[in-house]
């Protein structure tokens, strides 16, 4: 899917700490310091309320303190699953339903729009498919009228949900999609980020593995951030909030923060997950000011403002 245009919110009194004519973006000390601009937040997960084992407890409280105040917050990851998978993930973390309203993830958009079938390029696929990922993930579509097979010989499109295990990479996973490839099958990718962080091990994610796909001539269509389809989906179930009351927060640069520039949302970069460990800093260190400004001239984004970490 692609991404087109770039959209950016124009700021009133209460938006001057972004301030489009400075190359500096301000390091906020809290969620606090801009939390009343807004009525609704979009959260990612990974980097930012938790890193793939244990759950971000200032974060949560962020959230937390944000709905006590009258606030709206959907959960919006790039996660391969559903909302039911993501939901069970947080009750294992401790992060109590009083901390959101809302779950919206890459994985059920996908499942949504595979449901509803209502795009023609989804429209057009067949009925059976071929899974790289968990067998976890590889529950997405149970309840759909598809069918899982057991070689890409009886498929006819793959769904990516990533890797199978920690350690695996790209060149583990090519060579078994080669018959894919020489088919022409489509790849339909569950998650459009490129890595994440598992701790402190940096692991890929279907993104990678659906650019290395498109790379070698096959086709491929994603769902979820940066794409505006999932942002659509977001202003559903936050109700009737403003477009321009509505801050996305997350450590992605081209998917949390390009995605709400596109879908017309403020935005606020969290730099302890990702950035932090491509910087060489601490995930609780102030960002390096010359790195965000190079960063988000490189991506064409200004962000309201960055944190290392999500808290209050």
């Amino acid at each position: 899917m692609v991404v087109s245009g770039r959209l950016r919110n124009g700021y009133d009194a209460d938006h001057i700490m972004n301030d489009q004519s400075s190359d500096a973006t301000p390091v906020l000390a809290g969620l606090s310091d801009i939390a009343s601009a807004y009525d609704g937040l979009l959260i990612d997960l990974w980097g930012c309320l938790h890193n793939g084992i244990t759950a971000y407890d200032a974060a949560v409280d962020a959230l937390v303190r944000f709905r006590e105040g009258g606030g709206r917050v959907v959960l919006l990851s790039n996660a391969p699953r559903d909302d039911r998978a993501v939901m069970a993930q947080l009750v294992r973390f401790g992060v109590p339903d009083t901390a959101w309203d809302a779950i919206m993830t890459a994985g059920l958009a996908v499942k949504l729009e595979m449901n509803e079938r209502a795009d023609p390029w989804f429209a057009e696929l067949g009925r059976r498919y071929y899974h790289i990922g968990t067998e976890n993930d590889a529950s997405l579509l149970d309840g759909l009228d598809y069918e899982r097979v057991g070689t890409v010989g009886e498929a006819e499109f793959v769904l990516c949900c990533g890797i199978r295990h920690s350690g695996e990479t790209v060149a583990d996973i090519m060579p078994e999609l080669e018959p894919a490839l020489a088919r022409g099958l489509p790849l339909v990718s569950t998650n459009p980020d490129k890595s994440v962080l598992r701790g402190d091990t940096r692991e890929i994610c279907a993104g990678t593995i659906a650019e290395a796909y498109v790379a070698m001539g096959g086709t491929m269509r994603e769902e979820g951030k940066p794409y505006p389809a999932v942002y659509a989906r977001c202003r559903t179930l936050l109700g009737d909030v403003a477009t321009d009351r509505i801050l996305a927060i997350g450590d992605g640069i081209e998917t949390d923060i390009a995605g709400a520039r596109d879908a017309g949302i403020d935005a606020l970069w969290i730099t302890g997950g990702l950035p932090a460990h491509s910087w060489g800093v601490a995930p609780d260190a102030p960002p390096p000011q010359d790195r965000v400004v190079a960063a988000c001239a490189e991506s064409g984004v200004n962000p309201r403002g960055v944190m290392p970490l999500l808290a209050w």
